[in-house]
């Protein structure tokens, strides 16, 4: 606090003011010292882009010490209707389903163009591309989920080359690590149009031209893989586990496998008691992931790469809670360079909600992301 001073006349009140103005000033800066000693200056700002599947657009936000909007957001256009994207220094990749006609969508992140690139025949239609992966020269890896093939993309290019068929039979996201690409095979039955599981997942290990290397058998109950990090020589893959085929409930028999991924070993498997939904690699090097039993109450997992193992598990989730002290379902969640854990939840019925907590689930800010949020990626 800044003391106040009493009232003088004249030249006494000047040259009164002058000493004590100064003295207030050694005062303060001997504080502030003593305080930058003792608190942490605040956090930096960290951009975050969220996709928003439903309300087709990519939306921008700042986290500081707590959460801001950042511009309009970028109208991806009709018929869109991607659940997952990627981001470069750059770029934002994303895709849009056979639905919609199977192409890729790139958003110039200073532009804020958005550029289309269309499959080769004779699949251009049915592609059905799966999320897309940069890598660190801003090369797009997509997977074709109807297709069954490996493509590469780069921001306006016209099409997507093609450079590997009859890879797996419903590959859900393509990871370039170093020289080569781990296409995760879910392995479902897409053709019967049941897809229900034809057997336990696998990763098929390419070349960057796309010679198949190997391929990587998953644990026996391990079913429906559908995404996959790398950090630190191994591949963290998310098995979303299997529906019941009368009710299209969860099983409730979705894992967690980390595998090595210079020789292929599998390192461990571990049951997350439900349905896997979301894994992003946080800054802090940790993995979150989020889980449900019945697709309406999610979990927040986080696991530890490093160490192959859950620091918050299946039985001890991080309970979010809002403002109100209610629970917050996280449809996807990522980690800040701080250990603060930033997520966004889904709706149909109304706008999710950008939520942002500290590590034990504790509320610091939210804000509205946009209709039908899926997907957050930290720049």
């Amino acid at each position: 606090m800044i003391p106040r001073f009493p009232r003088l006349p004249g030249a006494a009140a000047r040259a009164f003011y002058a000493v004590s103005r100064a003295a207030v000033l050694a005062v303060l800066a001997v504080c502030a010292c003593a305080d930058s000693a003792t608190e942490p200056p605040p956090p930096a700002a960290t951009d975050l882009l969220v996709l928003n599947s439903t309300g087709q657009t990519l939306a921008g936000f700042s986290v500081g010490e707590g959460l801001s909007e950042s511009g309009a957001p970028v109208d991806l256009g009709a018929g869109f209707d991607g659940s997952a994207f990627d981001a470069s220094n750059a770029h934002v990749v994303t895709t849009v389903s056979s639905f919609g006609g199977s192409r890729v969508v790139f958003v110039d992140l200073e532009s804020r163009d958005v550029l289309t690139s269309s499959f080769p025949e004779p699949e251009s239609d049915l592609a059905n591309p799966s999320a897309a992966s940069f890598d660190g020269s801003g090369t797009a890896w997509v997977g074709g989920r109807g297709s069954d093939a490996i493509y590469r993309v780069r921001p306006g290019d016209l099409q997507a080359e093609r450079i590997a068929g009859s890879v797996g039979s419903f590959i859900e996201r393509v990871v370039p690590i170093g020289e080569r690409l781990y296409a995760v095979d879910a392995n479902i039955d897409d053709e019967g149009g049941t897809y229900a599981p034809l057997g336990p997942g696998r990763v098929v290990v390419l070349s960057r031209s796309g010679e198949e290397e190997r391929v990587i058998d998953l644990p026996p109950a391990v079913f429906n893989p559908t995404d996959a990090v790398a950090a630190g020589g191994r591949l963290i893959v998310l098995a979303a586990g299997s529906l019941d085929p009368e009710t299209f409930m969860p099983v409730g028999d979705g894992a967690l496998v980390v595998l090595d991924s210079e020789t292929g070993a599998t390192i461990s498997s571990q049951s997350l008691a439900a349905n896997g939904v979301e894994l992003e690699l946080g800054r802090d090097g940790l993995v979150y992931l989020t889980t449900t039993v019945d697709f309406s109450a999610l979990s927040v997992l986080v696991f530890d790469p490093a160490a192959g193992a859950f620091v918050r598990g299946p039985g001890d989730p991080v309970l979010v809670r809002g403002a109100d002290g209610a629970r917050v379902d996280c449809w996807v969640a990522t980690g800040l360079a701080d250990g603060r854990i930033v997520c966004a939840t889904f709706s149909f019925a109304e706008a999710g909600r950008l939520v942002l907590f500290g590590s034990d689930g504790q509320f610091i800010d939210e804000v509205p992301s946009g209709f039908g949020s899926t997907d957050v990626v930290l720049r």
